[in-house]
């Protein structure tokens, strides 16, 4: 009887683990006050994506399963919608957004919103880390906020810009 019970819940502690996810972690500071009026940003859309290259972990005779280190990320062509969604998420706050490429004139405009991310493969791309910066005219630094999958590389609920630029946002825009 107490081998069943403890079969019983070994097995749902398993199953726990291994549908169980975690969404990373978000790091937010604000150099500037930033629940003034902005009106117009200008997202610089990134000129390439860093990506790490798949690296399977080993499985060791008694049942363990290591986790590799990772490679360096390697720098690739742009991954993903970021700008887009950037964009997109801003104009909930009524904040007019343009996409620009890097080293275009700017003019008129209250913030530069510029972004870095590092993706991986787990089944699909997936986003590893993603960086967004809150820049003032004069170039000083606004606020920065950064997504991080963190060490749990395994267990993830698969993290998109779609999923993480809207908590970002928010939290730089001090929401």
């Amino acid at each position: 009887m107490f081998q069943k019970v403890k079969s019983k819940y070994l097995f749902s502690l398993l199953l726990v683990v291994l549908f169980s996810s975690c969404a990373g972690t978000i790091n937010t500071v604000r150099h500037i006050n930033t629940q003034t009026g902005y009106k117009k940003a200008v997202i610089v859309s990134a000129e390439s994506s860093q990506y790490i290259q798949f690296k399977p972990g080993i499985f060791i005779p008694v049942g363990v399963y290591i986790v590799l280190p990772d490679d360096p990320a390697v720098t690739r062509e742009v991954i993903g919608n970021t700008d887009k969604v950037i964009k997109n998420e801003l104009e909930k706050y009524g904040i007019q957004a343009e996409i620009v490429r890097k080293g275009e004139v700017l003019y008129d405009f209250d913030i530069i919103v510029e972004y870095y991310d590092i993706w991986r493969w787990d089944f699909k791309k997936i986003l590893d880390k993603l960086e967004i910066v809150f820049i003032s005219p004069k170039g000083e630094l606004i606020a920065k906020s950064t997504y991080n999958i963190y060490r749990n590389k395994e267990l993830h609920n698969f993290p998109t810009p779609e999923k993480e630029v809207p908590k970002m946002i928010k939290e730089m825009l001090g929401q």
